[in-house]
């Protein structure tokens, strides 16, 4: 039972895909009932991101009012929010292991940031019936939704990227753009879009900036983008995940492998006993 919350200094680093990457992978290849959310006001890249499984699986709730965030938040406010309510309004992905919990349709930012707490209660309740939340936060900190989600994390995957203006504005003390949650909640470092052949390895970024922490990355790959850009990010973890070691796609499995096993790691999760090796899709 734990939030883990992805988060970017700018916008433009690869937030929401590494989210989806991640979500997809452990909705694939780990017994884990998992929630993905994107708690931001008038964005839905996360859910486009799984646009064909939605309308596979959805299709006659979708076109049901009343789902989602906005559903959830007038829950809260009539007192009914129980165990299963945030289940109940969400959307299936992977059958008990993975599910969406859509955004708000809300037109005005402020009754957005107004409804700050309600989210921390949605979320909080979720947590009821879920192992795990992956909430793709908005980047920034510019906001109170913002900073409340990740002051209530358990685990903050920052995501940066190699270009060396977004480094220094997470590394560098005069630019440096922190959310004080970060000085209590455990984080690591997620470095998306990742070039192997770039001078900015991750062994070089930690040593240039003296960083002791952990570091994680996901590399570039054109399957993938196209993939989101086709909303079929678990049609291409469903195609991929048992690829050879020679296969083009094969690099960029293992890595998000990887992450995926240090946050449930860093999270309490023992990953290897959560680990469905060769079971039916």
């Amino acid at each position: 039972m734990a939030q883990v919350s992805f988060w970017g200094v700018q916008h433009g680093l690869g937030v929401t895909s590494n989210t989806a990457a991640i979500a997809a992978l452990i909705g694939l290849e780990y017994d884990l009932r998992t929630l993905i959310s994107q708690p931001q006001w008038s964005d839905s890249t996360l859910e486009r991101s799984f646009h064909r499984t939605i309308n596979q699986y959805n299709r006659q709730f979708i076109d049901v009012s009343g789902s989602g965030m906005d559903a959830l938040e007038r829950a809260v406010r009539s007192n009914k929010l129980e165990r299963e309510t945030v289940k109940n309004h969400a959307l299936l992905i992977e059958r008990n292991r993975l599910d969406l919990l859509s955004g708000t349709e809300k037109s005005d930012k402020l009754r957005f940031e107004s409804s700050n707490d309600v989210l921390e209660i949605i979320f909080d309740k979720a947590q009821d019936y879920y192992d795990m939340l992956l909430l793709d936060v908005h980047s920034g900190v510019n906001s109170p939704v913002i900073l409340n989600t990740l002051a209530n994390s358990d685990l903050v995957v920052v995501c940066l990227n190699q270009n060396i203006n977004v480094l220094e504005k997470y590394f560098e003390e005069e630019d440096r753009i922190w959310p004080e949650a970060l000085d209590k909640v455990p984080h690591i470092l997620l470095i998306g879009q990742y070039d192997h052949d770039s001078k900015y390895k991750i062994r070089n970024i930690a040593n240039k900036y003296k960083y002791k922490g952990k570091i994680a990355s996901i590399p570039y790959n054109t399957s993938f983008r196209d993939h989101v850009n086709d909303g079929d990010v678990k049609g291409f973890f469903v195609k991929n995940r048992f690829v050879p070691k020679h296969h083009k796609n094969y690099m960029f499995m293992q890595e998000v492998r990887k992450v995926s096993e240090l946050i449930l790691t860093e999270i309490g999760i023992n990953a290897k006993t959560k680990y469905m090796e060769g079971r039916a899709l």
